[in-house]
């Protein structure tokens, strides 16, 4: 009777002569009889981020998350596999259906991360089938390459050339834009489109080609700033808010068109560009001529300021001379009146003095008796001779000569 020794991580299972299975874990040994079958059974193993998938053979799927170990029953069990969790960060989420096997109903939740979604048997994921970029050229869509599970529900954006744009005098352009978008409403987006993208692809390209068949080429060359405004893409912000997004900005990033209309701009542009210098050059010597004239009347207006200021410092001290000559003058008159006043003065008190003194004699002489009638007579006497001279009124102006 052979022996089997199970180790800790083994498991066999043994079925009788009357089909009666029984498993056996290790650590053990076993004693099998002839009879019976032995055979060792499969194992699997689930790490924390893995779950198990045990296909029964009555139908039913059990889903076993881990960690976890499952042992391959062939009779009971059709299939077992391990299967990786889905992982999802801060910024992901999925969208889940679970279908209810008593109302017969699917029903759909979000699944917001960051979390490690492990799903049920009942439960399957969204699958998002939309336009993505072309392995060779990142600015071209093309439909159905971008497949995932994971929504990303962070602002994003992509890059997009808008083909075959022709003008009003049918000129072909190729617009280059770069568009930035924000998911709004995921419940909306689900039930109002199976590709956002494709949406606003459409939707650009139309806008674009409305802006471009109002405006000849040189008009477009001109206004082409327009474009890194939203009020040009009606249709476009439309759209996105129908699906449940929300375009922020798009910006223009240039744009090209036929190699013979491109040498054309080009050349105008060079020539353009040879006018500007030429303008530009031309007015910088026309604001060197300013610069200098404004500088020669600022030097002009600060040398006459200073001619003024000296005029007006020389004629101040001219004025501080003239009054300090003025001054000294009066002061000398003043000095000269007061020495005559104080002449006349001396001599008018010489001649009081004198005019006291003969008053003071004659009294002294009227109290002696002496008669001063005669006195002053004898003083003064009598004249030898006296001449009148008698005119008649007529000849005012006569002149009398007298000789001796």
């Amino acid at each position: 009777m052979p022996t089997w020794t199970l180790r800790v991580d083994e498991a066999a299972q043994i079925i009788d002569k009357h089909g009666l299975a029984t498993i056996v874990e290790g650590p053990r040994s076993i004693y099998v009889w002839p009879s019976q079958i032995f055979r060792m059974l499969a194992r699997y193993t689930a790490d924390q981020n893995e779950y198990i998938v045990v296909k029964k053979r009555d139908g039913t799927v059990e889903h076993v998350p881990g960690p976890c170990v499952r042992y391959h029953d062939p009779i009971m069990m059709e299939n077992v596999f391990v299967m990786s969790a889905t992982a999802l960060d801060a910024n992901e989420v999925l969208v889940i259906y679970r279908y209810d096997t008593e109302s017969q109903k699917v029903s759909r939740r979000i699944q917001h991360g960051p979390c490690i979604y492990f799903p049920a048997a009942n439960e399957w994921l969204h699958t998002f089938v939309w336009h993505g970029n072309d392995p060779n050229n990142k600015t071209r869509k093309i439909p159905g390459v971008h497949t995932f599970n994971k929504l990303r529900v962070i602002p994003d954006q992509f890059y997009y050339n808008c083909e075959e744009v022709r003008t009003k005098d049918d000129a072909l352009l190729t617009v280059k834009v770069m568009m930035f978008f924000e998911i709004r409403d995921i419940e909306t987006m689900l039930n109002q489109t199976t590709d956002p993208i494709g949406d606003f692809i459409n939707s650009l390209q139309a806008d674009i080609i409305a802006f471009a068949s109002q405006v000849t080429y040189e008009e477009f060359v001109e206004s082409s700033s327009k474009l890194n405004q939203l009020e040009c893409y009606k249709q476009l912000v439309e759209r996105t808010k129908k699906v449940g997004y929300e375009v922020t900005k798009v910006i223009n990033r240039g744009y090209h068109t036929t190699d013979r209309l491109q040498k054309l701009q080009d050349q105008a542009v060079e020539k353009r560009s040879k006018l500007k210098v030429a303008m530009d050059t031309e007015q910088q010597q026309q604001d060197l001529t300013d610069y200098k004239l404004h500088n020669e009347q600022q030097q002009s207006a600060i040398k006459q300021a200073l001619e003024l200021d000296s005029a007006k410092h020389q004629y101040q001290l001219q004025k501080s001379q003239l009054l300090h000559t003025i001054k000294l003058t009066n002061e000398q008159q003043l000095e000269v009146l007061e020495r005559e006043k104080a002449k006349k003065l001396s001599e008018l008190y010489s001649q009081r003095a004198a005019d006291e003194e003969k008053l003071a004699h004659y009294a002294n002489l009227k109290k002696l008796g002496v008669d001063l009638t005669s006195y002053f007579v004898s003083q003064n006497p009598k004249p030898e001779h006296i001449i009148r001279v008698i005119t008649d009124g007529a000849d005012s102006e006569s002149a009398v000569h007298i000789h001796p």
